[in-house]
């Protein structure tokens, strides 16, 4: 029998013969990641590259069939920040990795869906995603089901709160559609609303012309339809000359009072059952404008109804004002009631997901 003795001296030497064989190997990208399967115009994604073993003498450098990437300070990296461009497609994000010797190369493709959307699945949302708030506490309950994760905001304070997505990363111009999912959980401060707007950029060509401002959908969720109004649909204009400032749709409001802003349904305010809401039911609703102009409301995938009260203001602007610009939006918001005093319980929504469009489809 042979007695096997162990030599520390002769195992350190073969370690270090194997690590010289290591680092001599040619470069492999065994894996090219990125955070998230579906992107949206301009969001900034997460790519990195993944090789065999520990090496540390290896540069990198990135390209894309569409998109851009975060500047100069992540070129030579194994993780760089794809933006993603503002036409839907499939790109494709190529890593490729060197070591002065050898070269290995790794792509993955990237599929760009939409003008914006979020499933709140990722903590990420509330760290620079794009979102900000005012007066609020927000947390993102995540769960790989988008059906199941949810965003959820309360009232902190008896200033009144919101949560806000600027759409600056591309233009958006009409048509476009917006959906959301939300609720209420726990409390929901008696006869408030939760308000869903989109604001629109005042023009600068023409700074004294009339300007649409807003888009503006109340929700009262917690009062009974059979008795009190549960709704309010306007728009809100401005006249920069005109010292009244903002001006609201009203039931009044006809051809011969424009440009003050149609209604977009007759009443502004009124009451639907539809648009009453338990605790911890979740609801989606839909507003768009079609590149017709024309205006649509959905609840819960069923049609409430459509208005040509939006394009009728429009057409009256283009006819009045020689070189009148078509709305931009400038940001969607979701508002809802502030505390009515410092020992009021806590009201808090839910948002399950939010989408936009603007590629001439109606979301439902």
């Amino acid at each position: 029998m042979i007695n096997k003795k162990y030599n520390p001296i002769l195992a350190l030497a073969l370690c270090a013969s194997m690590a010289a064989c290591k680092k001599g190997d040619p470069v492999e990208i065994t894996t090219l990641s990125k955070a998230g399967r579906e992107f949206y115009f301009g969001e900034r994604v997460s790519v990195w590259a993944g090789v065999e073993g520990e090496r540390k003498d290896i540069t990198y450098s990135w390209s894309a069939t569409g998109g851009t990437f975060d500047g100069w300070r992540t070129q030579d990296l194994f993780e760089n920040l794809w933006i993603a461009p503002a036409v839907p497609g499939e790109y494709t994000v190529t890593a490729t990795a060197k070591d002065g010797k050898y070269t290995s190369t790794r792509s993955t493709t990237m599929t760009v869906s939409r003008y914006f959307f979020d499933e709140f699945q990722d903590n990420f949302t509330t760290t620079g995603s794009g979102w900000s708030e005012s007066n609020t506490d927000r947390s993102v309950k995540a769960d790989t089901d988008p059906a199941k994760s949810t965003i959820e905001i309360s009232n902190k304070s008896t200033s009144s709160p919101n949560l806000r997505r600027s759409l600056n990363l591309a233009e958006l111009k009409i048509p476009f559609s917006v959906s959301a999912q939300f609720g209420w959980k726990k409390y929901f401060r008696p006869n408030s609303a939760i308000t869903f707007s989109m604001y629109f950029v005042q023009p600068t060509a023409h700074p004294n012309y009339p300007f649409l401002k807003e888009i503006r959908w109340e929700i009262f969720p917690t009062v009974d339809p059979a008795t009190t109004d549960n709704y309010q649909v306007r728009l809100v204009t401005n006249v920069p000359s005109n010292t009244s400032g903002d001006q609201f749709s009203a039931n009044s409001n006809t051809t011969a009072t424009l440009p003050k802003p149609l209604p977009l349904i007759n009443p502004v305010k009124g009451r639907v059952p539809a648009l009453s809401i338990a605790k911890d039911v979740e609801k989606k609703i839909t507003f768009s404008v079609d590149a017709g102009h024309v205006f649509h409301a959905y609840i819960d995938g069923q049609l409430w109804f459509t208005s040509n009260g939006l394009k009728e203001w429009l057409d009256y602007c283009k006819t009045t004002y020689s070189g009148f610009e078509d709305p931009i939006a400038k940001e969607f918001r979701v508002a809802f009631p502030a505390k009515a005093n410092n020992n009021e319980t806590v009201s808090t929504i839910f948002l399950n997901s939010v989408y936009i469009v603007n590629d001439g489809s109606i979301l439902k």
